[in-house]
């Protein structure tokens, strides 16, 4: 191995010893390390603005996320969500017709809140923000007046 010119470098990189059980383990445990930083779940990278809930129900579940609704929905909320998702909550029957969608990991609780009515996307149910529920933390898109444009959530 050359040495670097600019000292940078070392000359030698030791690789580590790694056995399959250690890849395996480490398999295991990337969802959790993506998702965890110092102790303390990383909510901001859990979804995407916009995406379908559909998609973001399965990340989530595959990461340990748990449906667990707030509430029963009755059928108008079912209809209106347009899914069948054990999470869905409730939906609001005015303005962008959002639905809410809730799942716990102990000791977190999450709340996804969904949109049918986007401009410029595919009908069906697309992420709008989501919520640590245990602090109150939010991250997406965000009404401040209620009733004006969409605006990034102030975490």
């Amino acid at each position: 191995m050359k040495e670097d010119p600019s000292g940078q470098f070392p000359r030698r990189i030791r690789a580590l010893p790694i056995n399959n059980s250690l890849l395996r383990a480490l398999a295991l445990l990337s969802p959790l390390v993506l998702l965890a930083g110092a102790g303390r779940l990383e909510f901001s990278s859990l979804l995407r603005v916009g995406e379908p809930i559909g998609t973001a129900d399965q990340r989530l579940q595959a990461s340990g996320w748990r449906p667990s609704p707030q509430r029963q929905p009755d059928d108008l909320d079912r209809q209106r969500a347009g899914n069948r998702l054990a999470s869905l909550s409730a939906c609001s029957g005015a303005g962008l017709g959002y639905c809410r969608y809730d799942y716990s990991q102990a000791p977190y609780s999450l709340s996804v809140i969904t949109t049918n009515d986007w401009p410029g996307y595919d009908p069906g149910a697309r992420v709008v923000r989501w919520s640590d529920e245990t602090d109150g933390r939010l991250w997406g898109l965000c009404q401040p007046d209620g009733a004006g444009q969409l605006v990034p959530c102030q975490p």
